[in-house]
C-alpha cells in the first residue's frame, strides 16, 4: 500500500529528473487544438499555438520510472509561454503498463486539470467549454478560470463529493493579496484513511505557505480509503 500511494502522490507533484523530448508531444497539443476548432495551428520554435495567439505550448518528459511490480510512472512537464514572457510551468504525471500509456495518462491528467484553463485564459477567451467567473479581490474586480478538480482514489475510498470545496477554495485563492496581470494557482491535496498525506499549493509556479496551509484547514470530506485531487485556477 506503501508503494502504492507514493506513486498516485507522484501524479500530482513534481519530480527530479528530466528528459528532452518534447518535440513528440507537439502532435498532442495541435490534435487537441484542431479538435477545439482551431484552423490555424502553428508550430515554431516557442512551442505549438495558434495564429491569433503569442501563447505557446510545449511539453517534455521530466521523468520515467518502471516498477519493480510492473507498469511505468511517467511524469511530464507542461510549459506555457505568455505573452509578454512569462511562463506557466504544471508537473503532470500518470500511470499505465507501459511507458507510452503513462505519458497517455499524465496528458489526460493535464487536459481534464489545467488545459482548458489555460487555452480560454490565454488563447482563444470564445472557448464555450470553460467558464469564467467574476471576483473581488482588494476592491478590483477580477476574472477567475477554474479548472475541474481532478480526482484520483484507491478502492474502497468510495464515493467522494468534492462539490463543497470549490467555493472553499476559491474563497481561498480571493483572499491573496494578488497584483495586476494574470496569476496561477495549483492546489494538490491527498488523504489516507482518514488522514491527511498531501497538502500543497503553487502561486506562479512557487511554493505558497500561507495558501497551502489555509488549503489543509478546509473542510475536505473523510473516507476510508485514498484519494488526491488537484486543482488549476487563473486570476486575471
Amino acid at each position: 500500500m506503501k508503494t502504492c500511494l507514493s506513486v498516485l502522490v507522484c501524479l500530482l507533484l513534481a519530480g527530479c529528473s528530466r528528459q528532452s523530448d518534447s518535440a513528440k508531444y507537439d502532435k498532442f497539443f495541435r490534435d487537441w487544438l484542431t479538435q477545439h476548432g482551431e484552423q490555424e495551428v502553428v508550430v515554431d520554435e516557442g512551442g505549438v499555438g495558434i495564429a491569433a495567439s503569442p501563447t505557446r505550448l510545449k511539453t517534455s518528459t521530466y521523468e520515467s520510472n518502471k516498477h519493480d511490480g510492473g507498469g511505468y510512472t511517467v511524469e511530464l512537464e507542461f510549459k506555457t509561454q505568455l505573452p509578454g514572457g512569462r511562463e506557466i510551468i504544471d508537473y503532470v504525471a500518470g500511470m499505465g503498463d507501459t511507458e507510452e500509456q503513462a505519458a497517455q495518462d499524465a496528458m489526460l491528467n493535464f487536459t481534464l486539470s489545467t488545459f482548458h484553463v489555460v487555452y480560454k485564459a490565454f488563447m482563444n477567451p470564445d472557448d464555450p467549454h470553460q467558464s469564467i467567473q467574476e471576483v473581488s479581490i482588494a476592491g478590483q474586480k477580477r476574472q477567475m478560470l477554474s479548472g475541474d478538480l481532478f480526482l484520483r482514489g484507491s478502492e474502497g475510498s468510495g464515493s467522494i463529493d468534492l462539490e463543497a470545496m470549490r467555493p472553499q477554495i476559491q474563497a481561498a485563492v480571493v483572499a491573496l493579496p494578488l497584483s495586476d496581470g494574470p496569476h496561477w494557482i495549483k492546489v494538490v491535496y491527498g488523504q489516507n484513511a482518514g488522514e491527511r498525506i498531501i497538502v500543497a499549493a503553487t502561486f506562479d509556479n512557487q511554493d505558497q505557505v500561507a495558501l497551502t496551509e489555509t488549503i489543509g484547514k478546509l473542510s475536505w470530506p473523510k473516507s476510508d480509503g485514498f484519494y488526491m485531487a488537484k486543482q488549476f485556477i487563473v486570476i486575471k
